[in-house]
């Protein structure tokens, strides 16, 4: 989110049409602050009844060295539902992999030539469940990188994915209402930088709905915010 009202931000995404929204922080893992993160859950807490979505906090990490990261993982998991991590450099993307308290990877690619995923990086990813995240926000932002360089790093993740298999999801990454698109253009952007609809049913709704059956599932393991996950009988 960053410095963007979640109030606004709610009431933008249940009038476009969707069901489960997770509004995040972008933290530095180097002078990490929780009480960010708690304003955000009590923010969401207040908002959740004026919306039929399903409000989520979430927070996005970067950090610049492994160490960092790992304790900011530590400190930040209690507090949200969604955690991923801004990956770029490949010790980031390692650590980020590794650790199942992570729920996805973002931007493996920044700065590379490549889709930024190795061999070993691939395999972590399918033995620990870590999602490999397509942040679309770089795309419309396109800050410092062109748009058929993003486009070109998406399509080799998108090829390696396919032949290897690893767990890939998409966010918004919006940071105002105005970024934000209505789930059936997302479907669209999506077609045409190359997915398959069975690829855009898997990112866009199976890879949330199992990130809602893991968190909850883990509550042995770290403590989330409530939520319950209700089979529809329809």
């Amino acid at each position: 989110m960053d410095e963007v009202d979640p109030l606004r931000m709610a009431l933008a995404t249940d009038r476009l049409g969707y069901d489960v929204v997770v509004l995040s922080l972008e933290l530095r893992a180097e002078d990490l602050d929780l009480s960010e993160l708690e304003w955000l859950n009590e923010e969401l807490a207040d908002i959740q009844d004026r919306v039929d979505a399903l409000l989520l906090p979430g927070c996005k990490l970067e950090a610049e060295s492994p160490s960092e990261l790992r304790r900011a993982i530590a400190r930040v998991r209690p507090e949200v539902y969604y955690l991923a991590v801004g990956g770029g450099e490949p010790d980031i993307n390692r650590t980020a992999l590794s650790d199942t308290r992570v729920d996805t990877l973002s931007h493996p690619e920044r700065g590379n030539p490549h889709a930024g995923l190795g061999k070993h990086d691939i395999e972590l990813a399918r033995e620990k469940h870590t999602y490999v995240e397509i942040d679309l926000s770089r795309l419309l932002r396109r800050s410092g990188e062109r748009l058929a360089w993003q486009v070109s790093r998406i399509r080799d993740l998108l090829r390696m994915r396919r032949r290897k298999r690893f767990p890939v999801t998409v966010a918004l990454g919006s940071r105002d209402p105005l970024e934000l698109i209505p789930p059936k253009q997302l479907e669209d952007v999506l077609s045409l930088i190359g997915l398959t609809e069975e690829e855009i049913e898997e990112v866009l709704v199976e890879s949330p709905r199992e990130f809602l059956r893991w968190n909850v599932a883990c509550k042995h393991l770290f403590v989330v915010p409530g939520v319950a996950v209700v089979e529809d009988g329809g």
